[in-house]
């Protein structure tokens, strides 16, 4: 079913109500797929994502956590993360070692990445299994705008073990401590998150509710350029291939 509103115009009043992101194009673009995502029905539902979108990534589609510790826009490339972080993650003051836990092919811990910074290899495992990815070998491949995407979606339609509700059904309760729990693991600062919950309802009630229109101007990756461009060769080879056939019946 999804929910139907002005994509461009909820972005421009994002801004006019002096919110920020250093990555605008990302969140056009979660704006874009919400509107055809069976998952989301209702504003309030769409609100709290973004607004949990906010906090663990800056709307981000493709951040990883290292950047908190890496600088602020962290390694494009996905390189190994830098010597902070992994002393970080092997470091056992406050937590468990990440390594301990298990790594991916390239030996990296499954830390936080996405847009709402999946975390664990319990939680790499299930998404694998729902996104056909091989987030377990492969731990960055969560970080793919799509996956990324996915893996929000499905995390705050889905009840998650111990949980009697859904992230999605908490805020439309009105319950945003526990909201806040499913994401995190514990309901800390779900008043800051809350904070931005109430100015997307409001953008999106103001958002011409009801006439879906999405943003032109959301750049596709270049994966995506590549599958295009593809896509319309295998077009063109067909289309030759049945003119080849028709001229060759008719010349019959």
């Amino acid at each position: 079913m999804g929910v139907k509103f002005n994509a461009r115009k909820a972005f421009e009043l994002f801004q006019k109500s002096g919110g920020k992101t250093n990555f605008p194009d990302s969140l056009k673009r979660v704006l874009n797929n919400v509107q055809d995502d069976p998952n989301f029905n209702d504003v309030k539902e769409v609100a709290w994502l973004l607004a949990t979108a906010k906090v663990e990534s800056d709307y981000s589609l493709t951040r990883w956590e290292a950047d908190y510790l890496c600088g602020k826009w962290g390694n494009k490339n996905y390189q190994p993360p830098c010597q902070s972080a992994l002393n970080y993650y092997r470091s056992t003051a406050g937590k468990k070692n990440y390594f301990d836990l298990g790594v991916d092919n390239k030996g990296l811990p499954y830390f936080g990445r996405g847009l709402i910074q999946l975390t664990g290899k319990r939680n790499y495992e299930l998404y694998s299994k729902k996104t056909g990815k091989n987030l377990v070998a492969d731990a960055n491949k969560a970080l793919e705008p799509d996956t990324s995407y996915q893996i929000a979606s499905d995390y705050f339609s889905t009840k998650k073990s111990g949980y009697p509700y859904t992230a999605n059904q908490y805020a439309m309760a009105g319950n945003f401590p526990m909201a806040r729990k499913i994401v995190k693991g514990s309901s800390s600062g779900w008043e800051k998150v809350k904070g931005y919950y109430d100015t997307w309802v409001d953008i999106l009630r103001k958002s011409d509710l009801g006439k879906k229109r999405k943003i032109k101007d959301v750049p596709k990756t270049k994966k995506e350029k590549t599958r295009t461009a593809l896509t319309w060769a295998s077009i063109a080879l067909i289309l030759a291939g049945v003119g080849v056939g028709i001229y060759l019946y008719k010349k019959k």
